[in-house]
């Protein structure tokens, strides 16, 4: 069987919603493709690269294209707008934040990420720093938020975690955290 790039990511992002990353293996994305694991390597040179394309695959999610798209919307609504939209897209994926945060860590995906958090704070008059800086604090809070969150979430489908979860307050926490961002932007702007 012949196959492709998009063979192999589709392939992997299945066995991830399936399985999730602890067992996310070359051997079985292969085994899900009814090749052998060597043939993958013409496609993804190693596990680490593998993780990035999905990463770059679960961000290329139109909804947040679509949040990050110029709009008559006012930049901080966009913002936040962006921000829930990202966690949105992350916990579409079982393991979703972990595999986009493990992607940053190793800096072989996500680059539009940043650029496209950082373009909406600029679009508000942000200087490039500041645009640069709100891009990796959003980044690191929406990610790191939503890792925790889908943590939790597992250990409690597995009887592990003290305690029921609240979604509702997990949401106004979410909401909240963002709008801290969102707000020391505001005091950074001219005129404001």
């Amino acid at each position: 069987m012949a196959i492709n790039r998009q063979d192999v990511l589709t392939s992997a992002i299945g066995v991830l919603d399936r399985v999730g990353l602890p067992d996310l293996t070359m051997r079985r994305v292969a085994g899900d493709l009814g090749v052998a694991p060597g043939a993958l390597y013409w496609h993804i040179p190693n596990k680490q690269s593998l993780l990035a394309a999905i990463a770059d695959t679960i961000l290329a999610d139109p909804a947040l294209a679509a949040a990050a798209s110029k709009s008559r919307m006012r930049w901080d609504r966009q913002l936040t707008g962006y921000a829930h939209a990202l966690r949105g897209v992350l916990k579409r994926h079982r393991d979703g934040a972990e595999v986009v945060s493990a992607s940053l860590a190793s800096r072989l995906g996500t680059r539009n990420l940043h650029e496209q958090i950082a373009d909406i704070a600029r679009s508000a008059g942000a200087k490039p720093a500041d645009a640069a800086s709100v891009a990796r604090t959003l980044t690191h809070f929406v990610v790191g938020f939503t890792f925790e969150e889908q943590t939790r979430e597992a250990m409690a489908e597995a009887g592990a975690a003290a305690g029921d979860l609240d979604r509702s307050a997990t949401d106004r926490e979410f909401a909240g955290g963002v709008d801290l961002v969102v707000d020391g932007l505001r005091t950074r702007l001219p005129g404001d």
